[in-house]
């Protein structure tokens, strides 16, 4: 979620594309602000400088955070992107879980663009603390046209739990990954959550 990217390439400002989609098309309006992407960076950097938790203090049973995905995104779409992250975590079974929706593309000035219709789902595993998740699924935008245009995003997350209240309320981590399909992203980012 670096300030320094490369300007838009393929995909379109709303106000540009909304207009031409028909009644029975998803609404690809943006859903944040830029006051949101600005809050959701200093959230990012108040989880990074949280201590992980040490494995003695560890919760038990399942615990659910919540929080936001924020990547760079560099190829046919440049900018980045922020997404709401929803992260089970069940430390009995040693099994993550959730989804990241809400995906909004934001363009390199830090205006937000538009929102990909679609979610990944996760599927990973805790292991001592240590969280390591695959984030899959499909996603639709919009061209400079107008046109639909779909890819299928594949995220590699990395983390640890952290304390940030209490012992294990947080998450945060790497997210790394692309897109392919009729749009093609590069995607480097980070992860955090706090417990619900």
């Amino acid at each position: 979620m670096t300030r320094t990217i490369a300007t838009l390439l393929t995909l379109c400002t709303m106000s540009a594309c909304t207009l031409s989609l028909p009644d029975n098309r998803p609404d690809f309006s943006p859903t944040v602000s830029a006051a949101d992407v600005d809050q959701a960076f200093a959230e990012a950097n108040a989880h990074n400088a949280l201590p992980r938790t040490t494995f003695g203090n560890l919760p038990t049973g399942s615990v659910t955070y919540t929080g936001k995905l924020g990547a760079d995104v560099s190829g046919d779409a440049s900018g980045s992107i922020l997404g709401d992250l929803n992260m089970n975590v069940g430390f009995a079974s040693n099994r993550v879980g959730g989804s990241i929706s809400n995906i909004n593309l934001i363009d390199p000035d830090g205006t937000p663009n538009q929102r990909f219709d679609g979610r990944l789902a996760l599927d990973g595993v805790e292991t001592a603390g240590q969280i390591d998740s695959f984030a899959s699924g499909d996603i639709t935008g919009v061209d400079v046209n107008g046109n639909r245009v779909d890819a299928q995003m594949l995220l590699i997350l990395e983390g640890d739990v952290r304390d940030r209240f209490s012992r294990g309320d947080a998450v945060y981590g790497t997210a790394s990954g692309q897109t392919e399909g009729d749009f093609e992203m590069g995607v480097e980012g980070v992860f955090y959550g706090t417990r619900d």
